[in-house]
């Protein structure tokens, strides 16, 4: 069976660097922070402090969520509800434990993956708040988004390829 100890290790490391990123950056930012930006890095949305650090806890724990529980609720889930190819082969008794095995280890490697984007999305965010006035470097997102949609769409295309065939 696939192992989450690496992704899992990962992910809270990534939560640790946010819980550090959070206290270098607290203090240093302004009460009202630039939390919406359009194509050029100009902000055009504005959060309280406060506000905006209650959505980063919450986006970590989505990332929990989507990695670690998600897999939880699908191996709690009756068969008929589970959208799988060929998922009488996959769920099977015979097969059960090693495909949810593998989703624990997919969805762990792609929690880990979101929260380093969201992460580093946030850290940009931070950056453009200490300018004044606040300017995102959007030159530096679209490389990382490119870099997570990638991630993405190889994933989605190893798990379709996996469960399309048969053994």
């Amino acid at each position: 069976m696939p192992s989450t100890r690496l992704p899992s290790s990962l992910f809270f490391a990534l939560a640790v660097l946010g819980v550090v990123q959070y206290g270098y950056y607290g203090p240093r930012l302004p009460q009202m922070l630039g939390s919406q930006f359009a194509g050029n890095g100009a902000v055009n949305g504005w959060q309280s402090k406060g506000v905006f650090f209650t959505i980063e806890l919450a986006v970590v724990v989505l990332a929990a969520v989507v990695g670690f529980g998600v897999p939880r609720i699908i191996g709690a889930m009756p068969v008929s509800l589970i959208n799988l190819p060929n998922k009488e082969f996959w769920l099977g008794p015979e097969k059960r434990l090693e495909t949810l095995g593998y989703l624990q280890m997919r969805m762990a490697w792609f929690g880990s993956a979101l929260l380093a984007f969201l992460l580093f999305v946030m850290e940009l965010v931070f950056r453009a708040n200490l300018q004044n006035p606040p300017q995102l470097n959007s030159a530096a997102f679209v490389p990382g988004l490119v870099a997570f949609l990638v991630f993405v769409g190889i994933s989605t295309v190893q798990l379709i390829a996996r469960f399309a065939r048969r053994d």
